[in-house]
């Protein structure tokens, strides 16, 4: 698996999500790396490796991070899920949580809840299918930002991050994640898990970020105003504060 690296402490983990790549992360990876061993690889398919075979199933996701993980000699490490990769971390919760320290799911929900959604995800792989990979990218990166003029630069880094997406690995992302339901599964977990949103998320709306809090025990939520789905690069400052402090080893 592809990953950039960067910076020395205590592993962490980024994981980006759909029509995405380790580019989402350029500024937060720099700004971590002062105190953090920052990791973000690229999902087979996307990225820097669009002609790699795609991952099928969520387990293969989670399992994927545990090979790297192990490659990498990281016994326990922590990590951050956007997006459709809040679904890889629940994964990680429910059946590596012994590998974890602690995690944060930053726009993300117990599963695809298809009247909260932009779009349905039969509307979503049709338009996949006939109208390509590049308009699709433009139309749901569009649908991140509480402002789009307000973040026209971070528009653009998105829509880069997103350019190494194959068609093959976009479809086989939607359909591993389709069906995704974590309720009821994460009562048992302990690993302290943060989670973020913007108050004007679409993917997956505030009160989706409430109802990970309540499924699990050991968690703290963050909604942060005047950002969507690209909150790290529509409010940097408060996000980057919200996280060190929960990450840090002398804080909560």
């Amino acid at each position: 698996m592809f990953y950039r690296r960067q910076g020395r402490g205590e592993a962490l983990i980024l994981l980006h999500g759909f029509a995405s790549s380790s580019l989402f992360w350029t500024a937060l990876m720099e700004r971590f790396g002062e105190q953090f061993d920052v990791i973000a690889p690229d999902w087979p398919g996307f990225g820097a490796t669009p002609e790699a075979a795609p991952y099928t199933s969520l387990a293969d996701y989670a399992g994927g991070v545990i090979d790297l993980a192990d490659k990498l000699g990281l016994e326990r490490f922590h990590v951050i899920g956007h997006s459709m990769s809040g679904f890889v971390v629940q994964t990680l919760l429910c059946d590596h949580a012994h590998r974890l320290n602690r995690a944060v799911l930053y726009g993300a929900g117990l599963g695809v809840n298809r009247a909260r959604r932009f779009e349905t995800i039969a509307e979503t792989l049709l338009r996949l299918e006939t109208e390509g990979v590049d308009a699709t990218i433009r139309r749901i990166v569009s649908s991140w930002f509480a402002d789009p003029i307000r973040d026209a630069k971070a528009h653009r880094l998105c829509m880069e991050a997103g350019r190494g997406m194959s068609l093959p690995a976009a479809a086989a992302a939607i359909r591993a994640t389709e069906h995704a339901d974590f309720e009821g599964r994460l009562g048992q977990v302990q690993t302290r898990t943060l989670i973020i949103s913007g108050e004007a998320e679409r993917s997956h709306p505030p009160v989706s970020a409430m109802e990970l809090q309540k499924a699990l025990a050991n968690a703290h939520l963050c909604i942060l105003p005047f950002c969507g789905h690209a909150a790290h690069l529509e409010q940097p400052e408060w996000f980057e504060m919200i996280v060190r402090e929960f990450l840090l080893p002398h804080r909560g």
